[in-house]
């Protein structure tokens, strides 16, 4: 996965909370923008047989093919005819993804939707609602930020087309994404998101991995892209989990509130002074809420390496040992 794409991955299910959310209203705005996706779809095979698509689009249509195949046939994720078309859309973001935190407590606000569970992200498709509620959240005492998602799995059973803002990406976050995506197809636990983005995380990192090996071969320029990627996105990676440290400390310790309000200002300027120094991108506002959000997509991956070392690095039985915890 290249640098800069953590917060741009898809986050699954959007479309389960969506249907089963509270508001009639939010219901209503939630399946209309999900009914134009798929009223604007278009046959990814027939796209790319079309001699007026561009070699550029067809390029990369065609990388989604072969993803997919490998998804299901190498990886053994469940097959599905999820981004079997695509649909164009505006921009490089699909739907805005609202998070909140408690102030003085690295702890996630949760969304309940009747049916569909907890959730700690809730999903619009127009970026002023989705403001317009992380500043509700903000005047009800918690921290909140909005991200954008370039892309989503549901549960429907109409299947997901590919929205053209993943067509953007490189080959490496393109294949990442699309497994990380299918992953959520196989691997899903109700009201354990953090596990699911875990498990989706390891199979898209290191789904991704094995099949531009294959595709392209170790010593390719893809491969090289690749781990470039990942060493970027460490840096980030590591200056977050640093910041968490920090600021678990602080809420854990003896100080009082107006103090630790205090102090915490302090850690997210000692974090931007950092993020200067490193050369890496953090998110603003930088809060409790995008520090959880970001650690959700920045899980420990040794313990799932560990089970697919002891399954044989086989991937059905790593899959079968996955569902099983």
């Amino acid at each position: 996965m290249g640098s800069g794409l953590s917060r741009s991955k898809a986050f699954p299910f959007l479309l389960l909370s969506f249907f089963s959310a509270c508001s009639p209203v939010y219901v209503a705005r939630s399946a209309s923008g999900h009914a134009g996706l798929l009223w604007r779809r278009r046959s990814i095979a027939k796209t790319i047989s079309d001699p007026k698509t561009s070699a550029e689009l067809k390029k990369k249509l065609e990388t989604v093919v072969a993803v997919r195949r490998y998804a299901f046939d190498t990886l053994a994720l469940k097959s599905s005819r999820d981004y079997e078309t695509w649909t164009p859309v505006k921009g490089s973001v699909l739907t805005w993804l609202v998070s909140a935190s408690e102030r003085l407590r690295l702890r996630s606000y949760e969304f309940r939707f009747p049916l569909a569970g907890s959730f700690p992200y809730k999903g619009h498709f127009r970026k002023d609602l989705a403001e317009r509620e992380a500043a509700e959240l903000e005047m009800k005492g918690y921290d909140a930020t909005v991200s954008g998602a370039a892309a989503y799995n549901t549960p429907l059973p109409l299947s997901d087309p590919l929205p053209s803002s993943l067509l953007s990406y490189g080959e490496a976050d393109l294949a990442e994404t699309l497994i990380h995506e299918l992953a959520h197809g196989t691997v899903y636990f109700k009201d354990r998101t953090e596990f699911d983005e875990a498990v989706a995380t390891w199979i898209g990192r290191r789904g991704a991995e094995a099949f531009l090996r294959e595709r392209f071969g170790e010593d390719s320029a893809e491969m090289k892209d690749w781990k470039e990627g990942l060493t970027g996105q460490k840096r980030r990676d590591d200056l977050y989990r640093e910041l968490k440290d920090k600021l678990a400390a602080l809420y854990d310790g003896p100080a009082d509130p107006t103090e630790k309000m205090e102090k915490r200002k302090a850690a997210f300027e000692w974090a931007r002074g950092e993020a200067l120094i490193r050369g890496v991108k953090l998110a603003e506002p930088i809060n409790n809420a995008s520090v959880l959000a970001h650690s959700l997509y920045d899980p420990d991956l040794a313990p799932f390496d560990a089970i697919f070392e002891k399954n044989g690095r086989d991937w059905p039985k790593t899959l079968a040992a996955f569902k099983a915890l």
